[in-house]
């Protein structure tokens, strides 16, 4: 409970740090390098065609293709390395990257991250997190849009598959980040790249994200706060 009391007035001071940082154009959170080794392919197995005689041979490789790495099977709980970065700028990342360094885990947040940069800031990571929902705010000091946000996440997300992340689709602001079609645009881009799905139960409480997650037998992760979520990071 103490614990809990620590982090709630830590994420207080950080949002009003990220909101006194947006009137200045500036909008990311501390970093910490994540050093552990990522690991995660899959081998892919193939069917010899028989030939004449009955003999076979091997299919031929496809040059200049490779096969994406696949996440680790979900056990429950999202595990770090963390990096962390939010589809509309609003502060989702931000809180989750506290609770995780809280927790004495290594996380990075980055607002602006690209997929160009997910190989160097993303370095040695198992999990990455997309926050959805948007802050008109957090958007005009970042100089972008939400078209923009969703074709810069949507590509980070692709270069998570390619590396074999774990990628997790969060939200956890409530309602207040599920106002209008910004915030749905925001979730409608991002929920097809979840390998796991993390939200607060205010996020859904009419019931959009556990529907989604039934319907694509995608894990979710249910929490009654955004503090309540630590119990999840490893």
């Amino acid at each position: 409970m103490k614990n809990k009391k620590i982090l709630a007035v830590l994420l207080a001071m950080a949002m009003l740090l990220l909101c006194a940082c947006s009137s200045n154009g500036g909008n990311n959170a501390a970093n910490n390098a994540g050093n552990a080794a990522n690991s995660g392919s899959n081998d892919t197995q193939t069917t010899e065609p028989a030939g004449n005689g009955g003999e076979t041979t091997e299919p031929a490789e496809d040059a200049g293709t490779t096969t994406p790495a696949a996440p680790a099977e979900f056990d429950g709980t999202l595990h770090g390395p963390y990096i962390m970065t939010t589809c509309g700028q609003s502060t989702g990342s931000v809180m989750l990257h506290m609770i995780a360094t809280q927790a004495g885990l290594t996380s990075t947040d980055e607002h602006t991250l690209t997929a160009e940069d997910l190989a160097s800031k993303g370095a040695g990571c198992n999990t990455l997190i997309i926050t959805t929902g948007t802050s008109g705010k957090g958007m005009g000091a970042a100089g972008t849009d939400i078209n923009y946000e969703i074709e810069r996440c949507s590509a980070v997300a692709e270069a998570a598959k390619e590396a074999g992340m774990t990628i997790c689709i969060a939200h956890v602001e409530g309602m207040s980040r599920r106002t209008d079609a910004n915030d749905q645009a925001s979730i409608d881009s991002m929920l097809p790249y979840a390998d796991v799905i993390m939200v607060v139960d205010e996020s859904d409480s009419d019931g959009l994200f556990t529907d989604y997650a039934t319907e694509n037998n995608i894990p979710i992760i249910k929490a009654a706060d955004t503090l309540s979520l630590g119990e999840y990071f490893a």
